[in-house]
């Protein structure tokens, strides 16, 4: 139901009243022949070791919402709303809801005699909440049917229940400015916004005893703030040509309040240590990452074995220490559009600042000498210029296959030589058009265009270890391929090498 009002004069209301009903039902079936009794025959009947798998889930979402708009001499707005859900995925009641209210005013329509060159300039600030039921099927322990020798057994889930899960909230505070200037030819858009993520569902790790694996926790309270700027202009406007410009600038900083009563350190995807292993930790920050490192002593000296390599808080079955975030500290834009006539030209810019990667591949591979990196000191002659456990200067002159095969361990190795500043600013796209002239009655207009995307680098970090002997190395991999998916980022493993495209496009329109 929706409807609206003029209250007085000046001010005017607008209102939306309603419910929603879902019901998500997913089912799935699969069978799979495990081998064929007769090659080639791609058929289930013909099987050699048949196998049936079914599995399903229902999520059954109950809401009612109302939202109200106020606008007072339309340059001074009020919206608020508040729903209520009732999700099948939570324990009784099952309910939980969240409001939202927000204020705008625009200055430059509400103050007489405001500056000219002022052409608009707006405030606003809201608050909101929004809320997510969770994830189906983990408030009571499941059991699952395997096939096998006789009736087949059930075997019960590796992750333990949490009956008492509680939907996941954030909680966002916002205010922004919005301004122009000189006939709009000048603007920005400032805004800063803190928000409180609350009941995170984590999935962390629990001791073999226990008899699970893992286990879901509602963690308690990720805080993150930060701004958001975007400035554009036009620096040249005439009646052939035109140059417009946009610049944009985001930074995040985010801190763990709490996790849960009697939990202060959660690990994310599994605790593998493969190179790298993110840790939410409490006092800490959403995406930190911990791995093995090179020891130094109180001095801030390097320490070698007495065979001149390294040693490594691996290699001494020490713990795991702080090696960077995988987030950026800031995130970077600009774009440039130029135009002349029927010919136009536009240039999108952008990067990211601060934030680490740490490459499992290179660790991998590294120890097999294959990398780039390994190709100095393959005869010898690489000397750490490190000192042993008493301060002492060592001058044993090592070769690359020792260094790197202490480094890397192969698979599991010392992170903290693999780990690159993730900074990096390249050119996005790239295109040129052409508006081609046609006079017909049949077609209106065609335009020509080639685009290229990911064109190339402008700067890619380095290492983060300026190694004696070897200094930094470049960074090889693309962070937008590499960084991870989910909870578990900043760690690249065999990622895909992204790539650069080049296209032509012709429109016509009739």
């Amino acid at each position: 139901m929706a409807g609206h009002n003029q209250i007085t004069k000046d001010l005017k209301v607008a209102y939306h009243v309603g419910t929603i009903y879902q019901d998500n039902i997913y089912n799935e079936a699969v069978a799979s022949t495990n081998g064929l009794n007769v090659a080639n025959k791609f058929s289930l009947n013909f099987a050699s070791n048949p196998s049936n798998t079914q599995s399903g889930t229902e999520v059954i979402t109950q809401s009612v919402f109302g939202q109200a708009n106020f606008s007072w001499k339309d340059a001074i707005f009020l919206d608020a709303s508040i729903r209520n859900d009732w999700d099948s995925r939570l324990p009784k009641p099952y309910s939980f809801n969240y409001p939202s209210i927000g204020l705008s005013a625009i200055l430059s329509d509400l103050i007489n005699g405001f500056p000219k060159a002022i052409s608009f300039l707006k405030a606003s600030a809201n608050y909101a909440v929004v809320g997510n039921g969770g994830q189906f099927g983990i408030r009571a322990t499941t059991y699952g049917y395997d096939q096998g020798a006789g009736n087949g057994s059930i075997n019960r889930s590796t992750i333990l229940a949490i009956p008492g899960l509680k939907p996941e909230l954030v909680k966002s505070y916002e205010a922004s400015i919005e301004a122009r200037f000189v006939n709009d030819r000048i603007g920005f858009t400032a805004t800063y916004y803190k928000s409180n993520s609350l009941n995170q569902l984590l999935q962390i790790s629990l001791p073999v005893g226990t008899g699970y694996s893992t286990q879901y926790i509602n963690a308690g309270n990720v805080e993150n703030h930060g701004l958001e700027f975007v400035a554009n202009g036009t620096p040249i406007r005439t009646s052939d040509f035109t140059w417009d410009i946009s610049l944009n600038l985001s930074l995040n900083r985010n801190k763990v309040i709490s996790l849960s009563p009697d939990l202060t350190t959660a690990y994310l995807g599994g605790v593998d240590n493969r190179s790298a292993q993110p840790e939410v930790k409490v006092g800490g920050s959403f995406g930190d990452l911990y791995a093995y490192q090179w020891l130094k002593n109180p001095k801030g000296q390097y320490e070698v074995q007495a065979n001149g390599t390294p040693l490594t808080s691996y290699t001494t079955g020490g713990d795991l220490g702080y090696i960077g975030n995988y987030n950026p500290k800031e995130v970077v834009g600009m774009s440039n559009s130029f135009q002349y006539k029927r010919f136009d030209l536009s240039v999108l810019l952008d990067g990211r600042i601060g934030g680490v990667l740490v490459s499992g591949t290179e660790m991998n591979l590294a120890f097999s000498g294959i990398t780039k990196g390994t190709e100095q000191f393959r005869e010898g002659g690489l000397n750490l210029g490190g000192v042993d456990a008493s301060g002492n200067p060592v001058s044993q002159t090592i070769t690359a296959q020792q260094f790197w095969q202490t480094a890397s361990g192969q698979r599991y190795g010392v992170g903290q030589f693999f780990t690159y500043d993730a900074t990096n600013f390249r050119v996005r796209e790239l295109s040129i058009g052409y508006d081609i002239p046609w006079h017909s009655n049949t077609i209106k207009k065609m335009r020509l265009s080639a685009v290229a995307r990911n064109l190339f680098w402008i700067y890619r970090g380095s290492s983060i270890l300026d190694i004696p002997g070897l200094g930094k190395r470049k960074m090889w991999m693309d962070p937008d391929m590499s960084n991870g998916n989910a909870s578990f980022q900043g760690v690249e493993y065999g990622a895909l090498p992204s790539s650069r495209t080049l296209g032509f496009n012709l429109k016509v329109n009739f």
